[in-house]
């Protein structure tokens, strides 16, 4: 993945490395505060099938962003802030 200029439309494997960014952050992050997927379950009202989900791929909606963030106590543009990033500099690793 490339830096790209600004206006440029994402591609669907940039937008892939970005979700999968964003769903390390978010593992990391629980893993952090020493919570279990079940914890998270209890917490946010999510099945751990859910939360495996989100942390493999990132895959989720506005409205469980906006949850997870608020259940770690963080803005959601803390917690996406930087992602794409994240995502080019994961693809140079590869």
């Amino acid at each position: 993945m490339k830096q790209r200029d600004s206006g440029q439309v994402m591609t669907e494997d940039e937008y892939e490395e970005i979700l999968k960014a964003l769903g390390k952050r978010i593992k990391k992050l629980r893993k952090e505060r020493g919570l279990t997927l079940r914890e998270m379950e209890i917490i946010h009202g999510y099945r751990d099938s859910d939360w495996r989900r989100l942390e493999s791929a990132g895959a989720g909606n506005m409205a469980l962003l906006l949850r997870v963030a608020r259940g770690f106590g963080i803005s959601l543009s803390t917690l996406l802030k930087g992602l794409e990033q994240c995502a080019i500099q994961e693809d140079k690793n590869k």
